[in-house]
């Protein structure tokens, strides 16, 4: 399921989810007490994702 941004955003990352997911490090959704740091959220697709999994 892809993220779904609250606003449609010129070069968003909703589209870029796949190859953004391949960059982190493997077992990131195990990590506790992280802050994820967006400087430029956009439509949030990226942050919603991450909040998802």
């Amino acid at each position: 399921m892809k993220a779904k941004p609250f606003i449609k955003w010129v070069g968003g990352k909703g589209q870029l989810i796949e190859q953004l997911e391949a960059l982190l490090p493997a077992d990131f959704d195990k990590w506790e007490n992280v802050t994820y740091i967006e400087p430029f959220v956009g439509g949030g697709a990226m942050l919603f994702y991450i909040l998802k999994k």
